[in-house]
């Protein structure tokens, strides 16, 4: 056993005191991660679990092991870091200073990576309540390229704080770079297009729609271009900067569709008749459950070379193509059967040949 005296020798080394705490040092950061991921995660983990989105849970999930990790890792620096003085070699503390460096720098980009997982997940949430659903393989690119270029920012930054020059190295793969990025103009063009597609959410897969002179279903939305099945059954690629820098015609978002259309009747039908014909045009259009009667045009409007012409303008209340082409069958019927029950005659183009008997 000790004696007291011992005890005090022991106590009065300084090493010994430095051993000590180095070991409280390590010991309080096991109870902190103890403590942080059992119970301040747990905690956070049950409020994640109540709400209706992943990402919360997702970040819960995958937090704790670089924060628990940059704990210790801080922990065992800090401990060594105490026997500065009796450690006289400057290789072994700054190998120590470096190996914490890469350390953090290894933890933190760990931490940034979950973030930009969460950011994702939390992307496609928001994306599928927006009925927009996010591009599998273009989040797929954007999120690996997020991730390529932090690893690339922490190489960068501990080439720098490890005593090489950054610039030099930078200055050496400048005509390099600027060959690549020369050959890869078009295709970041294209990954810049690509994103604007996703934020903006101008059309969605299965959508009719007409950008410059394609027009048709989008099939497939992709990093470099997007594929739209023309009506041709034709299948075009058109480059997504294209698309990012001209209008685009969304046909799929409309509630409703257009019948527009002029009817000529003979010039010989009277008056009477030509009155009671738009009126009842218009009930026909009024009483159409398949057509929008919050706005529609019927009216006489125009004296033509062969026939007096009815303009009639009204929407369908849907805009499914093929609902559309029946709907607006029925009522050019309607209208014909109106006609033949009025006894007028519908007109056609025609001339009048007057010859004039000379003497």
């Amino acid at each position: 056993m000790l004696n007291e005296q011992t005890f005090q020798h022991l106590i009065g080394n300084t090493i010994v005191r430095k051993a000590i705490l180095s070991f409280l040092i390590i010991l309080i950061a096991f109870l902190i991660k103890r403590i942080v991921l059992s119970r301040v995660f747990s905690l956070f983990s049950k409020v994640a679990s109540a709400t209706k989105t992943r990402s919360d849970d997702f970040l819960m999930e995958k937090l704790p092991s670089p924060v628990g990790g940059l704990i210790l890792f801080t922990a065992v620096y800090l401990a060594l870091s105490l026997f500065h003085e009796e450690i006289v070699s400057p290789v072994f503390f700054k190998v120590v200073k470096n190996t914490y460096l890469v350390g953090v720098v290894y933890f933190l980009v760990r931490l940034l990576f979950v973030l930009i997982e969460a950011f994702f997940v939390f992307m496609t949430e928001w994306s599928d309540k927006r009925s927009s659903p996010v591009d599998e393989q273009l989040a797929i690119v954007i999120r690996k390229s997020l991730k390529v270029l932090t690893a690339v920012l922490a190489v960068l930054f501990l080439i720098q704080n490890l005593g090489y020059s950054v610039s030099g190295l930078i200055a050496s793969l400048g005509l390099g770079g600027l060959t690549v990025a020369l050959a890869a103009k078009d295709t970041v063009s294209n990954f810049f297009g690509s994103i604007i597609i996703m934020v903006d959410s101008p059309f969605k897969v299965g959508d009719w729609i007409k950008t410059g002179n394609v027009e048709g279903v989008v099939e497939d939305i992709g990093f470099r271009s997007t594929k739209i099945r023309t009506f041709e059954k034709s299948l075009v690629s058109v480059p997504n900067f294209a698309i990012a820098n001209q209008s685009v015609e969304n046909f799929s978002v409309r509630d409703r569709r257009r019948i527009r259309f002029s009817l000529g009747v003979e010039y010989r039908t009277p008056v009477e008749k030509l009155e009671n014909v738009l009126v009842k045009i218009r009930q026909l259009i009024a009483k159409n459950e398949r057509i929008h009667n919050d706005f529609y045009l019927v009216n006489f409007n125009r004296m033509g070379d062969s026939a007096l012409e009815i303009f009639v303008y009204c929407f369908t209340t849907t805009s499914v193509w093929k609902d559309y082409l029946e709907i607006q069958e029925a009522l050019y019927l309607d209208i014909l059967k109106l006609l033949e029950s009025e006894g007028v005659g519908v007109a056609f183009p025609s001339q009048s040949l007057y010859i004039e008997k000379l003497p």
